[in-house]
């Protein structure tokens, strides 16, 4: 009879396995992290072909699962493997003309694109509450995102929600060239947000669209004042049409210090980002966010996006330590379904 026991083990074991690998494949399997809400939102991607490896494939393994694919749209210069994976997933690619490079008539060009695209949607009998645009190093907390745009009454009120940029503030009176373009400009001065990040209700797009409308409408603009993209959309914003950016504090870009959020406040935050910090003169400083116990290495998931989405979102397949965790403890409230 003893000799059965091992035998007996080993099949408890193969039924234990089996049990868990079942209740798995039924709670992935139902699993939508779709956030609600979130449908109102016309979602806007820059990138270019050089970021589509390292940026672009990380977006699409996490946070734009999140969000219904049509309200994707994801504007570059390349069409490639991943912007056909991309396609696949029903995600909205817009191909523009744009040059591959950095600068700012480049990064002006893309978010013409960018906002002809949302004319078009919308004159197309699109429902978007908001237009937001979110560059390819910013992972977007959407569930937070959507609780803050809720506090807001976007088809009644003109509403620009970012960051504020480094050197955010400038007076009208030191652009000459921004004078000769709009002489009945309404403010002396206005403050504009990080073009990494930002929102604007649809009531102020219905405004913006004689400024917006047409892809090399804005590009023409940013050259007739000199400025780059976010410079360029606040002076619209705020000297030509006289509204005041709402500042979003829980919008975070490669400029803040991330290290620095409360590894307690990381679920509340609305956008994270990576990148390096110029430590003036010394080696630039790793500015990625800290997480504890994460899911992954920094050399696995060096942006911490891997990790950040198994902290927000642990019943995703991928995230298998955290999965397990919840099987063990269902009742906790780091393992409800978002």
């Amino acid at each position: 009879m003893w000799k059965r026991r091992p035998y007996n083990a080993l099949l408890a074991c193969l039924a234990a396995l089996c049990v868990f690998l079942l209740i798995r494949r039924l709670l992935t399997k139902s699993l939508s992290l779709v956030v609600p809400g979130s449908s109102v939102i016309h979602f806007s991607i820059r990138t270019t072909a050089s970021y589509h490896k390292s940026r672009l494939d990380v977006l699409l393994r996490t946070w734009l699962n999140t969000v219904e694919p049509k309200q994707i749209h994801i504007a570059t210069d390349v069409m490639d493997t991943w912007t056909k994976t991309a396609q696949d997933s029903e995600y909205q690619i817009i191909r523009t003309s744009c040059d591959q490079s950095h600068h700012s008539e480049a990064l002006c060009c893309k978010s013409g694109f960018e906002y002809e695209q949302y004319y078009i949607d919308t004159g197309g009998g699109g429902t978007s509450s908001w237009y937001c645009h979110f560059d390819d190093d910013m992972y977007v907390n959407v569930g937070a995102l959507v609780d803050t745009l809720a506090k807001y009454k976007p088809d009644r009120d003109r509403l620009y929600l970012g960051k504020l940029s480094v050197g955010h503030e400038y007076k009208v009176q030191s652009n000459e060239r921004f004078l000769r373009q709009f002489p009945n400009h309404k403010t002396s001065y206005y403050r504009f947000g990080t073009g990494a990040a930002y929102c604007i209700s649809s009531s102020l797009m219905k405004e913006l669209e004689p400024y917006l409308r047409g892809p090399k409408r804005f590009v023409e603009t940013c050259k007739a004042i000199g400025e780059p993209d976010d410079v360029t959309l606040g002076a619209l914003i705020g000297a030509v049409l006289g509204y005041e950016l709402t500042v979003v504090p829980l919008i975070n870009t490669h400029y803040n210090y991330l290290p620095s959020i409360d590894s307690n406040s990381l679920v509340d935050q609305i956008t994270i980002s990576f990148g390096q910090l110029d430590m003036m003169g010394q080696s630039p400083l790793k500015n990625v966010i800290m997480i504890p116990n994460a899911q992954f290495s920094e050399e696995d998931d060096p942006t911490r996006f891997l990790s950040y989405h198994c902290l927000l979102h642990p019943m995703v397949p991928w995230c298998a330590r955290s999965l397990y965790y919840c099987l063990v403890y269902p009742m906790t409230s780091w393992c409800k379904i978002t």
